[in-house]
């Protein structure tokens, strides 16, 4: 990882606005009305879909504390509970706001296994960036 970043020494920074830019793309995607929302193949699968974006977010949010802020022994755990919490805030947020969104538990399930999959994908990235201090 290091060596990528200094080869391409623009990854670092980039980082937060990767970041910044993936969670107000969640935040759009979950929360506005789902009539204001394109119609769009890539997310009829809405599980798949919940996984893909609390794990893609849990994921950032790990590169953004070990790469950006080279906290490399930030805790892994708590980042994926971090995450787990967003995604069940955000299914509590559709079921009480007036938007025409629904909560539901099996969205809760697939933001948490995404949020999984991002705490088993960070530990060798974290591995690797060890070594390489």
């Amino acid at each position: 990882m290091t060596d990528i970043l200094k080869r391409y020494p623009i990854i670092r920074p980039a980082i937060p606005a990767i970041f910044l830019f993936w969670t107000v793309l969640m935040l759009a995607l979950t929360l506005l009305p789902s009539d204001t929302l394109p119609g769009n193949r890539l997310f009829s699968y809405d599980k798949l879909g919940h996984f893909g974006m609390f794990g893609g977010w849990t994921f950032f949010l790990g590169l953004y504390f070990m790469v950006y802020r080279g906290k490399v022994q930030i805790n892994l755990f708590l980042l994926m509970a971090v995450g787990i919490l967003f995604g069940a805030v955000i299914e509590v947020l559709q079921y009480v706001m007036p938007a025409g969104r629904t909560g539901s538990w099996g969205d809760v399930l697939a933001n948490s296994l995404g949020c999984f999959t991002a705490y088993v994908l960070l530990h060798p990235v974290r591995g690797y960036l060890k070594r390489r201090k």
